[in-house]
């Protein structure tokens, strides 16, 4: 890992500065970030592409409570949101570097402008607006200045996103608070006018992250550098005039456990919210944004993470994870495939006092690693299944991973999480620093999204966050919406983070019928990015694909060194291109009931002359066809896409 992180200070207004406007502009001049102080309106910012308004002037602001935590009840409210007068100016400019271990990119370069802005409230009391801008985007952030040992709690976030009511947003509702969510796992809306308020059947509020179109602009808003000081946040169910607001968690979520409110002593840096903005989609697709504000990696040496493909038994068999004999099954396919890893699911310890110890010797002897499904409860969850009641408590979580990682267990998946409060993110963070020291890899799920912590803590290899494959064993629409929404995780939730969709299924689930092809399900072995790849149909179903298929998912690397768009629109259908050191796999579906044809223009994989594999939908006999084709630098090359069909060109 090599990083390189500069700024540099230009400017420096020392002294109180009468102006009431400000702006920061990108490094290439084609955006700017503007914010104005002004009665009775406040602090409020907008986002400019080209002289062109693509985020309109909105709310910045909070109001915050000073408490001492042995007198909570005598709060002090101090308000951050008008009244606010400038004591000090910084202009800066900055640039970083860094190699991530799992992702869509894995070398990043980025570079930015930034804006510091320091204010001082009618009481006195200071906080820093710090907005930077890109070439692609903007993000800003707040920032309390002082040193207070006094908790400071965040009574509410003023904080809006002026996105209009003329363009189209793709973002989900944000899920009720439930047994089994909240989760981040309901289907994204396809293409809905923005500005509209979410059913209060569907949901309590809007997730992030949010994809818009407004006009020929597009534009992701997500948050990032989230830690243990503030909660996650997502956006307010009624959105006014075109104005998004911030919500902070449900107090329901979690099953109420612990307070939907963020508290700290000060210094005190909030989490980024940003903007990816681009007139080209595939700027968006391509993004690492999240990544570029995230905390730099804390963990020194990364050489026993290991990214791969993993067999997974629970698709197929829920039983199968109290199923010794099953479980053996699952580990000799991954010897089988050549796949680093087995997934071992729920109830595992259920099967014997010494299941773990018997699976880790049979999956050792095997060349195979094993991962092993944990509770994330407790306290924040009422599900039963287990192991449970081991990763809350400090002590006893890192207690059980050195036993796990001396026995040889390689990973976690840790489950159930349900809250985005602050005990919570403490509780992700606390885990992934006390899996990093036991050498342990980490898949979340039933989880929060991802806000950048791949970066920091590379051992979280991959996360849910999604309504996935696992979805056809309960979900009575699943394979029904299932085509359209497999083209819009692309351009939204997979931007942000590795994305544990669990894919390649093709079995057809509880009876009921699947719409997308059998290809279809295949190119989502490359067209959806996770550091480690849950195949998760059955073993029987693997084998009977032919050979060169079987070749595909034995081959298909699961970290990217580059990530291309070459076609698509979410909810309709998507083309990328993904390399792995020479070799690139070009994958697309089709996420609707058409025959489309795609003319791809194959000149970035560069010469020599190269023999490629395409995978596509053949006939009823053979419905898993390939071919090999010659191509050269310049080759374009026409892909047909039957109805809800897809393809995969494998081009060593």
């Amino acid at each position: 890992m090599h990083r390189l992180f500069a700024l540099l200070a230009f400017t420096l207004t020392p002294l109180v500065v009468m102006a009431s406007s400000w702006s920061v502009l990108s490094p290439d001049g084609n955006l700017r970030f503007e914010v104005k102080n002004s009665a009775p309106q406040g602090l409020q910012y907008r986002v400019l592409l080209m002289d062109e308004t693509v985020v309109g002037w909105s709310a910045l602001g909070m109001i915050r409570s000073d408490w001492d935590k042995d007198a909570p009840e005598a709060k002090i409210l101090t308000d951050f949101s008008s009244g606010l007068s400038l004591q000090e100016e910084t202009a800066r400019s900055g640039s970083d570097r860094y190699t991530l271990v799992t992702g869509k990119q894995r070398d990043n370069q980025v570079t930015w402008n930034e804006l510091w802005l320091e204010f001082k409230n009618t009481d006195g009391h200071p906080i820093r607006l710090e907005a930077r801008a890109y070439d692609t985007g903007a993000a800003f952030r707040y920032v309390f200045p002082d040193t207070d040992p006094v908790f400071q709690t965040i009574e509410e976030e003023l904080t809006g996103f002026n996105m209009g009511t003329e363009g189209k947003v793709w973002l989900q509702p944000y899920q009720f608070s439930t047994y089994w969510t909240p989760a981040y796992e309901n289907f994204f809306k396809n293409g809905i006018q923005a500005g509209t308020s979410v059913d209060p059947d569907e949901g309590v509020g809007w997730a992030f992250p949010a994809l818009f179109h407004i006009g020929d602009t597009w534009i992701l808003l997500h948050e990032s550098g989230l830690d243990a000081n503030y909660h996650g946040t997502h956006l307010q169910p009624e959105v006014n005039q075109g104005v998004y607001t911030i919500a902070p968690p449900d107090q329901e979520d979690g099953i109420g456990v612990g307070i939907n409110q963020a508290s700290s002593t000060l210094p005190w840096s909030l989490p980024w919210r940003f903007f990816v903005i681009s007139k080209y989609l595939g700027e968006i697709v391509a993004s690492n944004r999240v990544f570029d504000l995230a905390a730099p990696q804390a963990v020194a040496d990364t050489s026993w993470i290991r990214p791969g493909p993993s067999s997974w038994s629970w698709w197929s068999d829920h039983d199968s994870s109290q199923n010794m004999k099953a479980l053996k099954h699952f580990i000799d396919f991954a010897k089988d495939m050549d796949w680093p890893y087995s997934l071992i699911d729920a109830n595992w310890d259920r099967i014997s006092e010494t299941s773990m110890e018997e699976l880790v010797d049979y999956a050792e002897s095997k060349g195979v690693d094993l991962l092993f499904w944990y509770n994330s409860g407790g306290i924040n969850s009422a599900v039963t299944e287990g192991p449970r009641n081991r990763l809350s408590d400090v002590d006893t979580r890192r207690a059980e991973f050195k036993k796990i990682s001396d026995l040889g267990v390689k990973g976690v998946k840790i489950d159930f999480f349900q809250s985005d409060k602050q005990f919570m993110i403490q509780q992700y963070l606390g885990i992934l620093e006390d899996a990093a020291t036991y050498q342990l890899v980490v898949n979340f799920h039933g989880c929060t999204i991802p806000r950048g912590w791949e970066r920091t803590y590379p051992n979280l290899v991959t996360s849910e966050a999604v309504r996935g494959a696992e979805t056809y064993s309960f979900g009575a629409n699943y394979a029904e919406f299932a085509p359209w929404h497999n083209t819009i995780l692309p351009f939204t939730r997979n931007v942000i983070g590795s994305m544990d969709y669990t894919p390649v299924t093709w079995t057809e689930r509880q009876n009921r019928p699947r719409f997308t092809s059998d290809v279809h399900e295949i190119a989502l072995a490359t067209l959806f990015e996770s550091g480690i790849q849950h195949y998760a149909d059955s073993v029987e179903a693997y084998q009977r694909l032919p050979k060169i298929y079987k070749q595909f998912l034995t081959q298909a690397p699961t970290i990217w060194d580059e990530t291309r768009y070459l076609a698509g629109y979410p909810g309709k259908d998507v083309v990328l291109a993904r390399r792995h050191g020479k070799r690139w796999f070009i994958s697309g579906i089709n996420g609707e009931a058409t025959d489309k044809s795609f003319e791809l223009d194959l000149a970035f994989i560069g010469k020599p002359a190269r023999k490629a594999t395409l995978l596509y939908d053949g006939d009823t006999n053979q419905p898993f066809a390939s071919k090999t084709i010659d191509l050269n630098a310049n080759t374009t090359l026409p892909v047909q896409l039957k109805p809800y069909g897809g393809f995969v060109l494998w081009i060593d």
